[in-house]
């Protein structure tokens, strides 16, 4: 079966899909009292922890550091869709493992349960995004001139569909392989630890660029680069912080690129998952 094959496959199944996603969320708040709640709680809470360790201990509330914004607003752009990213690894990872006898016993597109993973953690960024807004709004209100709201936000939307592409694409990949190779598992969160600091979400790319310039092209191949640039434009100054469309593109092309890689590993090994789950 083609790739084209697979993706008409897929979107033939997309009402399977929204019952898999409706299931996700009814059952990851199903005995929780707060219910939604928790999608605005636990971010808010990191964003306060990561605020007082980097932004009042370190005192990382400097230009460089939020490109001019207030380090806790730029925390935030940051934050959100990394907690996307690193949520979607972690359980896209185990996807076919953890579902294995639906995986093995139904007719469905496997992968179903690994865009499922994706777009249910989607829906719960969505629902954290006032968290994003609360934090703007608060500081216009008393910090307006270092905050300064413009056109610029609708790159919001390009930025939702660059990391839902990409997140899709990472899973694709490492769902078979995490089901043949236990140790992919560890791989993958010491990964995200180093990726976390490599990614520019508690300093500005242009921070790194004067403490340890080596390291930028590293930081610029990174699409998550790219993707919280977008975040963050639509509340910096267009004239003194410009668009990293460097990065942009090569958020646009590696989220693409990791789709294809994905599509394409998914189906090569997945004859051998299905043997080994």
């Amino acid at each position: 079966m083609t790739i084209i094959e697979r993706v008409q496959r897929i979107w033939n199944h997309r009402k399977v899909l929204g019952t898999l996603v409706k299931r996700d969320l009814r059952v990851r708040y199903a005995r929780s009292v707060l219910g939604y709640l928790w999608t605005l709680i636990d971010p808010l809470a990191m964003a306060l922890v990561y605020g007082f360790v980097f932004g009042v201990i370190y005192h990382n509330r400097g230009v460089t550091a939020s490109q001019g914004a207030p380090f806790v607003l730029f925390l935030v752009a940051g934050l959100l869709p990394w907690n996307w990213f690193n949520n979607c690894v972690n359980e896209t990872s185990r996807a076919l493992y953890a579902e294995r006898l639906l995986v093995r016993s139904t007719n469905l597109p496997r992968e179903l349960w690994v865009i499922r993973v994706v777009l249910s953690k989607g829906i719960e960024f969505l629902l954290s995004l006032p968290i994003l807004v609360g934090f703007m709004l608060w500081f216009l209100h008393s910090t307006p001139t270092e905050v300064h709201l413009n056109y610029r936000l609708v790159y919001w939307i390009p930025a939702v569909i660059l990391l839902l592409i990409l997140n899709i694409g990472v899973g694709l990949v490492l769902a078979p392989l995490t089901a043949l190779v236990d140790d992919v598992v560890r791989l993958v969160r010491i990964g995200l630890r180093l990726l976390f600091y490599l990614t520019p979400i508690v300093y500005s790319f242009e921070l790194l660029d004067q403490k340890a310039a080596w390291a930028k092209p590293f930081q610029q191949a990174n699409p998550l680069t790219g993707i919280l640039d977008m975040f963050r434009v639509g509340f910096l100054s267009p004239h003194d912080q410009p668009s990293n469309h460097q990065a942009w593109l090569v958020a646009i092309v590696a989220s693409f690129l990791w789709l294809a890689l994905g599509m394409w590993v998914f189906r090569k090994l997945e004859p051998a998952v299905l043997k080994e789950i």
